[in-house]
């Protein structure tokens, strides 16, 4: 489990999304002793991350229909609110707002990821600590970051954070979560979140036990590996074994 403190500058925020894909490719040198098998396998991840973190994903199913809620249906029915136990943020703090923010310059837009998992999911929590002492907030992995939008995407941590909330103030993390419904209109900024649930579906579980002691960072190619694997799960059949041998791949923190 890592700790994070409030607002850490970091230089090279993320790049854009097809810059973003095309740096991903770098993943192929993961298994340039493979079989050509793996080598487009690799390759194809790659695109499918490009296509999480372009505008492309505002044309998928129901994402500018009048039921916007059809994007979250079929096989990713119970994604559209996951399954689990509710997150609740410990007695003294409260969310800032009462929401979470895809707007993130004025709060957010100068401090580092807590964590890195998409282009296009922005999101700025900020917590107020309302009590004379210093409080942890621990926001686990799996919890559900539930976007208000019917026709928007919900995102998904896979690694559990500290975060630091001085006494009596306002602390503010930038996150980056996994897009966990494949066909919704990508993260806006006019869009709001609440905390849904830690997400208690197996699969997901499984993913997350992987994910534990690998860098989710945006110098790092966890995204190319941990995208496509999140999408198999909330819109596919679950993860293969190609999924869990790139992973294992990945370097740890």
């Amino acid at each position: 489990m890592k700790s994070f403190p409030n607002a850490t500058p970091e230089t090279g925020a993320a790049l854009n999304p097809l810059e973003r894909a095309a740096t991903s490719l770098v993943m192929t040198s993961f298994v340039a002793k493979s079989a050509p098998r793996h080598r487009a396998i690799a390759l194809l991840m790659a695109l499918l991350v490009g296509a999480c973190s372009s505008s492309t994903a505002s044309t998928g199913p129901g994402a500018s229909g009048a039921d916007g809620a059809a994007c979250k249906t079929g096989k990713n029915a119970p994604f559209a609110a996951p399954a689990g136990t509710p997150f609740t943020l410990p007695t003294g703090v409260t969310l800032e707002g009462g929401e979470m923010t895809g707007d993130v310059q004025q709060n957010c837009g100068d401090q580092s990821f807590v964590e890195y998992g998409s282009d296009l999911i922005s999101v700025c929590v900020g917590l107020r600590n309302t009590t004379g002492a210093d409080i942890t907030v621990t926001i686990p992995a799996g919890t559900v970051f539930l976007v208000k939008d019917p026709a928007g995407q919900n995102g998904i941590i896979l690694q559990s954070h500290d975060l630091q909330v001085p006494a009596g103030q306002v602390a503010y993390f930038y996150f980056r979560p996994f897009c966990i419904n494949e066909h919704c209109i990508y993260g806006r900024k006019e869009d709001r979140y609440t905390f849904g649930n830690v997400a208690s579906d197996p699969k997901i579980a499984e993913l997350i036990a992987l994910a534990k002691t690998k860098s989710l960072k945006p110098d790092s190619d966890a995204l190319v590996a941990f995208g496509p694997s999140v999408w198999d799960i909330t819109d596919g059949d679950g993860l293969t074994a190609e999924h869990r041998a790139q992973i294992a791949m990945l370097p740890n923190q």
